[in-house]
């Protein structure tokens, strides 16, 4: 799924953050390292440590504008409310961050949803060898749904999409 950047204007300003700090960055190592093929500002080597301090603030806040925090499920309802799908399965392992972040965004739905079963592909041989490394994954209803991450949008879809049970 792509995100418009035009559409989301603190993506926008992050992404141009982040552009701006990596580029002046490489300019301060790169001018530490070796002299620029061109002249530079009397300021440039007056202040190349705060140069170099600036790239880093500018990176770290591009950085942090590009992050999406994840929406809330509090703030979205479905038409109906009420569980949807008779079983849900998590397949997943031990010390696995990705199968937690899973975890946590199905937590937010526990009202839309089933019991969370979860099975730990490590006791058995089988799972091992269907799942391998693609972990987590997520079962409902007997159709795996997702790999790797739970795509909040397509929950939503899914369960705005059945009457409830």
């Amino acid at each position: 799924m792509t995100t418009d950047h035009t559409s989301h204007p603190r993506l926008t300003a992050g992404l141009v953050a982040l552009a701006t700090g990596s580029g002046l960055l490489f300019l301060v190592l790169l001018d530490s390292a070796y002299s620029l093929p061109w002249e530079m500002p009397p300021t440039w080597y007056l202040h190349r440590t705060l140069w170099g301090a600036v790239a880093l603030v500018l990176c770290a806040t591009g950085w942090r504008l590009q992050r999406q925090p994840r929406a809330a499920a509090g703030t979205w309802k479905p038409s109906a409310s009420g569980r949807r799908f008779s079983r849900l399965v998590v397949y997943s392992r031990a010390d696995c961050h990705l199968c937690d972040d899973a975890k946590a965004v199905l937590a937010d739905y526990v009202e839309y949803l089933p019991r969370i079963e979860e099975v730990d592909i490590d006791s058995d041989t089988d799972l091992q060898a269907r799942f391998g490394d693609s972990i987590p994954v997520v079962e409902i209803d007997g159709d795996v749904r997702f790999r790797g991450r739970v795509d909040e949008t397509l929950l939503r879809r899914m369960i705005d999409a059945l009457p409830p049970i």
